[in-house]
């Protein structure tokens, strides 16, 4: 190897060591010297994404709101204090009315700890049955955080009440004659937890009994609403004979 040759290794090997040195000082001031925190939703939830979706379709209609814990963890070291994570709705990207959530305006990272959790409260009511509507919830400045990086400073909750025909309802009708809105709305109300009906996972023998029991809860239905049975949207009493 020549003199040369050997000279130019050195040069580079030297910025290399400068340029490690400098990035391990930005990293060092971005987690220690300014703590940072960022926003995730449960797993059941939220799995790999900013948003949380979720429908009140399948549940009963005195099921009138959700609570969804988000962890607001830390990027950086624990510290020996209680620390606060100031949470801020944004207006111009949320669609929700107030009266549609409840959020905490602020969540306590505990001593030692590299998180803290607090609930999002999402509420049900008559619009949601025409359209979705949305939270938009991020991380405000505080005394002791900044926002963390911008793809997880923030978390969107989106949530409605809409109901559409199943794609499937043909191989249905056989069981719960003609759909309506209604009807499947009555359906999953009385399906003790069932969510979905299935000529594929289902046998002759669970669907039709599911057609009695939707039967025998309209026949409660319409004997406690006397002159007043109940009637799908199209304006024809709902059946399942």
């Amino acid at each position: 190897m020549n003199t040369k040759h050997f000279y130019s290794i050195l040069c580079a090997l030297g910025l290399l060591c400068v340029f490690c040195t400098a990035c391990s000082s930005d990293e060092d001031f971005f987690y220690q010297d300014e703590p940072r925190v960022r926003l995730v939703g449960d797993k059941m939830w939220a799995v790999g994404t900013d948003s949380v979706t979720f429908s009140f379709v399948a549940y009963p209609a005195d099921f009138t709101q959700m609570t969804i814990d988000v962890d607001a963890e830390i990027m950086g070291e624990t510290a020996d204090r209680d620390r606060t994570v100031n949470l801020v709705v944004d207006n111009a990207l949320t669609t929700a009315s107030a009266s549609q959530y409840a959020v905490p305006t602020t969540v306590t990272v505990p001593a030692g700890q590299a998180r803290g959790t607090f609930p999002v409260v999402i509420k049900r009511d008559a619009s949601l049955e025409k359209k979705a509507v949305r939270l938009y919830l991020k991380v405000g400045e505080s005394a002791d955080f900044k926002p963390g990086v911008n793809e997880e400073n923030h978390i969107v909750f989106i949530w409605s009440d809409v109901l559409s025909r199943p794609n499937n309802w043909p191989e249905l009708e056989p069981f719960f004659g003609t759909y309506s809105n209604v009807k499947y709305r009555f359906m999953l109300e009385n399906a003790g937890g069932v969510s979905e009906f299935s000529t594929d996972t289902m046998s002759w023998a669970q669907l039709n009994s599911f057609r009695i029991r939707f039967q025998n809860a309209l026949n409660d239905y319409n004997a406690a609403h006397p002159g007043h049975p109940l009637t799908d949207e199209n304006g024809n009493l709902v059946s399942f004979n």
